[in-house]
């Protein structure tokens, strides 16, 4: 099927794939949704240290700001016809910018010292999962 961009195809695809995902979301059970809860912060905790070090590593991190510009383009009118118009865009601006190498050392050993009551909690939590929602027999 070959149709214009933004097309019936791409009109029909779209709540298909939507539907698809939430299909597929909906898929976990009740032990793992619970699991997964409880094991989210040491998972956040982990992701931010292996940020953190990397920027250190890197002695950069990067900034996005977003600023809006004005451009001279075309305008469609009412009835479709075109006229030149002033628009207002936003787009995102990413910029390098130089880390606080003392501040992200003392938020890194911060989260180090975190880490083992993390995952002490993480653990704990999950075998609560596991006596809530004890493992089905399987036929």
């Amino acid at each position: 099927m070959d149709v214009a961009p933004g097309g019936v195809y791409r009109d029909v695809m779209r709540p298909i794939a939507l539907i698809s995902l939430l299909a597929l979301a909906a898929c976990a059970t009740p032990r793992q949704q619970c699991e997964a809860d409880a094991a989210a912060p040491y998972r956040a905790a982990l992701q931010e240290r292996a940020r953190l070090s990397s920027d250190l590593a890197r002695g950069f991190t990067y900034n996005t700001r977003f600023e809006r510009r004005e451009r001279f383009g075309l305008c469609r009118g009412r009835y479709g016809a075109a006229y030149h118009c002033w628009q207002t865009d936003t787009q995102p601006v990413t910029r390098r910018v130089p880390v606080d190498s003392a501040a992200l050392q003392a938020r890194l050993s911060a989260l180090d010292s975190a880490l083992p009551g993390l995952r002490h909690a993480a653990a704990q939590d999950t075998s609560q999962c596991r006596a809530l929602y004890p493992a089905a027999p399987e036929n």
